[in-house]
């Protein structure tokens, strides 16, 4: 996003959006468009932006004095931001030896201070791997086995919840951070040049096959992200008839005051806050610890809130909390929505909790792999279409392909495939999944299952193995391999079933080992010790078995959906407990 001015005239107040977009990105427009070779594919990119992370926090400097992020008592500028990332990250190389192209793990909770760190780390050149702050010891030590981070990074329960499997280097935030911002106070390295495609984040993903895996996204990526979330808004300005600015400079600092309490470690989260306050000059309010609806609306009323990225079950429990009425939410006037299917129903209940953000409630579609959110719906449209997952944004190609590789017909179901300058370079160290899911011709196959209808994508959420409990990825293979560990289980298979709370809920079917019989507490138990809280099981049904399978081995889990959904008629002998 360099400060080039436009060369296009206004947008009419009277074009409808797509007039606008064009107007917006035609030939020396605030947003132009041109085609560029991305890692050998010709794509569609921005003609004038930023480079890398770095540019993107150098750029925020012009914000100053104005609020970057509020954690309780905390109230950092982004003037505060760059000064404490320098000296953090002037600490980081020669303290501790941290060069270019490093990884460097990152392992606590929503707070400021994972904030600083994680610009200090893009400070130092190196590259943040974003841990699950939920992962049990065993998570962790298969993620840092994989990455290799030269340094750890985390608060002090998590580096005492895995203090077992740590064996490299670790800065503590709450031991040693207050005393090496002092010492390095004033201080910053040297910058490191990076090119758009190389490595700038780590985040991590179950998929559907087992252990998490670490998806590798470029600089470009988060960049794009942040200009594709700029076009968006200048073009929903564009049709309230606001001029557009001659250039990305005269953009107007945002007053925008976002409510995260996703954790940091989501791409989303990154994406929708870190990033977005960073590129906008906007404010976050962070609300680390356990969730609680009462205390949203309270920090709502405080903190005068304009947006609330309310993700998985967060949604619905605040819109049936019973203090809803008691706290004032006027100032919020966005809703998003995402990381799991939101129903018309929970959508009507957040217009009626939050009706000044009624007219602008939204959803975003995207994956960890994408780098990006894909496509997106809000407002009237989605008022209307209230099923849909968006339109494609800007810079985006979608298609649908059957089984054969062919592009299906408009309503018809096919796998999601996206292409975008943002994909990512591939899993770290594992070319055999990464080849997986890249295609040729710059092509990311997403496992989704969606139709097409006059633009607008409708997901079919049953049609993958994934589990999105609360917006979190939970692989049945992953649970399953973690059931067949016990002695007592000979097999398991692990599955979605709907819950109004969480969306998904983890079924396991369970067939007990030749004279065992565990408990669902026993077995419960067991996996808590193995998985993040939010993978464990909380349907059980443990039968005589054996599973349905095919003759090449693999689990009929249609066969299996089905008894389940509808309580009877058991793959095996009835259930012995549920």
């Amino acid at each position: 996003m360099q400060q080039t001015p436009a060369r296009l005239g206004q947008p009419s107040p009277t074009a409808d959006i797509r007039e606008i977009r064009a107007a917006l990105t035609g030939p020396g427009a605030l947003f132009e468009i041109q085609l560029e070779d991305v890692r050998g594919t010709v794509l569609p990119v921005f003609r004038d932006r930023l480079r890398s992370l770095g540019d993107l926090l150098s750029a925020s400097e012009r914000y100053g004095e104005r609020t970057y992020v509020v954690d309780g008592d905390v109230r950092l500028t982004f003037a505060d931001l760059l000064r404490q990332a320098g000296a953090l990250a002037h600490a980081l190389r020669t303290g501790y030896g941290v060069q270019a192209g490093d990884r460097v793990a990152l392992l606590a909770a929503n707070r400021w201070d994972w904030l600083v760190a994680f610009w200090a780390v893009v400070t130092a050149g190196a590259v943040p791997c974003a841990m699950n702050g939920w992962w049990t010891p065993v998570e962790y030590r298969h993620a840092a086995a994989l990455v290799e981070p030269v340094l750890l990074i985390g608060d002090r329960p998590r580096l005492d919840r895995v203090a077992a499997e740590i064996n490299l280097p670790v800065l503590s935030l709450d031991d040693d951070l207050p005393a090496l911002l002092r010492e390095h106070e004033g201080k910053s390295p040297t910058s490191v040049t990076v090119a758009e495609d190389d490595p700038a984040l780590l985040l991590f993903t179950s998929g559907t096959t087992g252990r998490a895996k670490a998806v590798v996204l470029p600089h470009r990526a988060f960049v794009g992200s942040a200009q594709v979330n700029a076009f968006t808004e200048v073009v929903a300005r564009a049709a309230m008839g606001i001029p557009v600015p001659p250039s990305v400079a005269d953009l107007p600092p945002s007053d925008d005051v976002l409510l995260v309490t996703a954790p940091l470690f989501h791409v989303s989260m990154l994406h929708a806050a870190t990033l977005m306050a960073i590129s906008k000059g906007s404010r976050i309010v962070l609300l680390p610890g356990r969730f609680d609806p009462e205390r949203v609306l309270r920090t709502i009323e405080a903190e005068r809130v304009t947006g609330w990225s309310a993700l998985g079950s967060a949604a619905l429990r605040v819109a049936t909390c019973a203090k809803v009425g008691s706290y004032d939410t006027s100032s919020v006037h966005f809703l998003g929505v995402g990381g799991a299917p939101v129903s018309p129903a929970v959508q009507e209940l957040l217009r009626t909790a939050f009706p000044s953000a009624s007219k602008r409630l939204g959803m975003g579609y995207s994956s960890t792999e994408a780098g990006a959110v894909i496509a997106s719906v809000g407002g009237a449209e989605y008022l209307a279409h209230p099923t849909a997952t968006g339109r494609p944004n800007v810079t985006f190609e979608v298609e649908l392909r059957d089984e054969t590789g062919a592009v299906v017909a408009e309503g018809e179901y096919g796998e999601v495939h996206v292409r975008s300058p943002y994909t990512m370079l591939g899993y770290w160290n594992d070319p055999e999944s990464s080849a997986k899911v890249l295609r040729p011709d710059g092509w990311l196959a997403l496992g989704d299952v969606a139709r097409r209808e006059d633009g607008l994508l409708f997901l079919n959420a049953r049609a993958r193995d994934m589990i999105l409990v609360s917006a979190e990825n939970v692989s049945p293979t992953e649970v399953e391999y973690a059931l067949e560990e016990s002695p007592d289980v000979d097999e398991a298979a692990v599955l979605a079933v709907d819950d109004e709370v969480t969306g998904d809920a983890v079924c396991a079917v369970v067939v007990p080992s030749r004279g065992a019989a565990p408990t669902v507490e026993q077995l419960t138990r067991w996996c808590r010790v193995r998985l993040a809280h939010y993978k464990v099981p909380t349907r059980w049904h443990l039968i005589d078995g054996p599973l349905p399978r095919t003759p090449t081995g693999k689990i009929v889990r249609r066969d299996l959906r089905a008894w389940v959904d509808a309580g009877a008629d058991a793959p095996g002998p009835a259930p012995t407990g549920a």
